[in-house]
């Protein structure tokens, strides 16, 4: 059975400490619901050591349609720019 939510995970290089490639490999992760995306994201995050500058805010995908971002931070934003409130 297909999770609800989908979201590709990369980083890009930061130039700030002299990276200019990815620093991690993509990733897909699916999770039923939005506060398991935001905590794949964190796993994904920490294991590559990433840093601000190297996070994508990744698209958050719900039955394959684009429905917000996932922040540095992990905070989900709506497209419009709206915090959608992720409850643990």
């Amino acid at each position: 059975m297909a999770k609800r939510f989908s979201c590709r995970l990369r980083s890009v290089g930061n130039p700030d400490f002299g990276q200019h490639a990815p620093v991690s490999e993509p990733r897909v992760v699916d999770a039923d619901t939005l506060p398991g995306i935001v905590a794949a994201c964190r796993q994904y995050i920490e294991e590559w050591d990433l840093g601000g500058g190297n996070w994508t805010d990744p698209m958050v995908r719900e039955g394959g349609k684009a429905v917000g971002k996932v922040s540095y931070n992990g905070r989900v934003w709506r497209k419009d720019g709206v915090e959608i409130t992720v409850e643990a």
